[in-house]
């Protein structure tokens, strides 16, 4: 197997044509032919469906597709991974986080690096946590930077980031009745969050995932209510008076200073989130991922100082 095999391939799948895949790509179409034929006996099954009107990928086809677009992405990396080795970082950087890390780290991280390494070009993704590990392994990220979700991980490689604490977030001027004792309270035991509806992500996420830990170590049954998916609008929700969000103050630490947000520091258990810049494991450290992740260390322990990111520093579990 080899890459020539493999574009033509990918080319013969998305044109459902061996001609049309030998005029675009400029080769003799018996030569598609025969490399194809190749790969399908050095993979001892059949890629296509031929007909007169063309061909289409069979379900081992289909399947190989996913893999031969990655063996091909991770190629182009390998060599201009290689080229970057040798020069100032250049490129193209992806990183996803989740909606409350990207509210306190985006800003500061995109300053750092145009004015560090100009010519690395920063692409922000913002998701949950388990869409982001998917996207990570499917090549369409580069690193992420979110929390544990129950999640396999065996395929990934983590780099302690932080360890946040979350609060219970509500606003200044709450419209249930059962809410307005707590405007004048610092601490909230867990146990008492029972007393109330709270707004979290779902089970699979990390937060919900973590959420339904504690209720499991402590016999404590929370009233979930469904975060409304944009951290922004869940946001609006609470600071309006409406609801209450289980959050780290990274995703609302504006708002508490603006004087729309209230939040309660949660005990007995307090609640404790560890965040990882998480990568591939299958793929090498690149020269852009090398050059980015100090910088992510440094903006978070800036964000901490400054009390916008409450918890422990990784430098401070040492």
């Amino acid at each position: 197997m080899n890459t020539k095999q493999l574009i033509y391939f990918l080319k013969t799948a998305e044109l459902c044509s061996i001609a049309a895949a030998a005029r675009e790509l400029e080769v003799a179409q018996p030569s598609i032919s025969l490399q194809l034929d190749n790969l399908e006996h050095e993979l001892g099954t059949r890629l296509f469906e031929r007909d007169y009107r063309g061909v289409t990928l069979t379900e081992s086809g289909q399947l190989f597709r996913t893999h031969a677009e990655s063996i091909l992405r991770q190629v182009e990396q390998a060599k201009l991974d290689i080229r970057q080795s040798e020069e100032e970082p250049s490129g193209r950087l992806v990183i996803g986080m989740t909606q409350p890390i990207g509210n306190v780290v985006s800003v500061p991280l995109l300053t750092q690096v145009e004015q560090r390494y100009p010519k690395i070009q920063l692409d922000l993704f913002a998701g949950l946590s388990y869409s982001l590990s998917q996207q990570l392994l499917a090549g369409e990220i580069d690193l992420a930077i979110s929390s544990p979700d129950g999640s396999d991980m065996s395929r990934l490689r983590r780099e302690k980031l932080f360890r946040e604490l979350l609060y219970l977030a509500m606003g200044t001027d709450p419209k249930p009745a059962s809410q307005l004792p707590l405007r004048s309270r610092k601490r909230l035991r867990f146990a008492e969050l029972a007393d109330h509806e709270v707004i979290v992500t779902g089970r699979q996420d990390s937060l919900g995932y973590l959420l339904h830990q504690y209720e499991l170590q402590t016999g404590v049954s929370i009233r979930h209510k469904p975060a409304f998916g944009q951290l922004m609008t869940t946001l609006r929700y609470v600071a309006d008076g409406y609801g209450m969000l289980l959050s780290p103050s990274s995703s609302f630490y504006h708002l508490e200073e603006a004087g729309q947000i209230h939040a309660l520091e949660i005990t007995d258990p307090p609640l404790w989130r560890d965040v990882y810049i998480t990568t591939a494991a299958e793929r090498p450290k690149t020269a852009l991922m090398r050059a980015v992740i100090p910088l992510i260390h440094e903006v978070t322990r800036q964000e901490y100082l400054a009390g916008h990111w409450r918890g422990q520093l990784t430098t401070d579990e040492a």
